[in-house]
């Protein structure tokens, strides 16, 4: 007698899950992302405010449109009652252009953002400057948990305002920039090293990037200078008062000092 035949598998219904009721009647399902997206259409293609949703109907994130390409502001959150801010970019015509934020939930960790914690316990907030949508690492900023909500404020042009009396919410490798011709180090010696002011005006200078290593004593920063031409590094300390008449966060002020990385130095 033949065995019977096992029915055929039937295929799960592939459909979009259920709407729940916080999501605005007529949100698209995207499948890719696994999320809700609620907004208006110009010929077919996004326009204006975008607001996306989870399955469950948690916040996802929201981000502007023209045309159907991302432009403007665009934030995105963890999976959590809080809202927890996950992600922040700003785009125009569809590339991202200024600084892309990453976050830590106030708890720390999150599944899906383990690649967070490969930049250090430490670290719970992350910034890196972007132009025309290329990432520019070595100029990113590092927040320690004190960071999260009061980051260092800046000026219009992204110049840091008091650094000094704000670094015990960064941690280190956070990059800086000399804005200043010089700055004089705790031993009275005057450091033009990686200066924009003088590169700007196509001086001899050393080109490369200041780090933030440490903090030394109740007023006293260690800093690092990675020389570009030679591959070298310089050590030294500053106090707080000439850190923030001389140096920014590089995160902040690399869009308004990039056209100085091109000026070609005078013979």
């Amino acid at each position: 007698m033949a065995p019977k035949r096992k029915p055929a598998a039937t295929r799960a219904h592939s459909g979009p899950p259920a709407r729940p009721d916080c999501v605005a009647d007529g949100a698209l399902w995207n499948a890719h992302e696994e999320t809700w997206g609620s907004g208006d259409l110009a010929n077919g293609k996004r326009t204006g405010l975008w607001t996306f949703h989870f399955a469950d109907g948690a916040l996802a994130g929201t981000a502007s449109y023209v045309e159907g390409v991302r432009d403007g502001a665009a934030e995105w959150f963890h999976k959590n009652d809080r809202h927890d801010l996950r992600e922040r970019s700003t785009y125009v015509a569809g590339k991202i252009h200024g600084k892309r934020v990453w976050q830590r939930t106030l708890k720390g960790k999150t599944p899906g953002f383990e690649w967070f914690d490969k930049l250090g316990e430490g670290t719970w907030r992350y910034e890196v400057p972007h132009f025309n949508g290329t990432s520019q690492p070595r100029h990113a900023t590092r927040y320690g948990k004190s960071g999260m909500e009061e980051q260092v404020p800046a000026d219009a042009e992204g110049r840091s305002i008091d650094l000094g009396a704000h670094m015990d919410k960064l941690e280190p490798e956070t990059a800086l920039m000399l804005v200043e011709e010089c700055f004089i180090d705790c031993e009275d010696h005057e450091v033009s090293s990686g200066s924009l002011a003088l590169i700007s005006r196509g001086l001899k200078t050393p080109r490369g990037l200041w780090v933030y290593v440490g903090h030394e004593g109740d007023d006293m920063f260690h800093l690092r200078f990675r020389s570009d031409d030679d591959g070298s590094s310089e050590e030294l300390f500053i106090d707080g008062s000439e850190l923030s008449r001389s140096f920014t966060l590089s995160a902040d002020y690399y869009l308004t000092a990039r056209p100085v990385f091109d000026t070609p130095r005078k013979r």
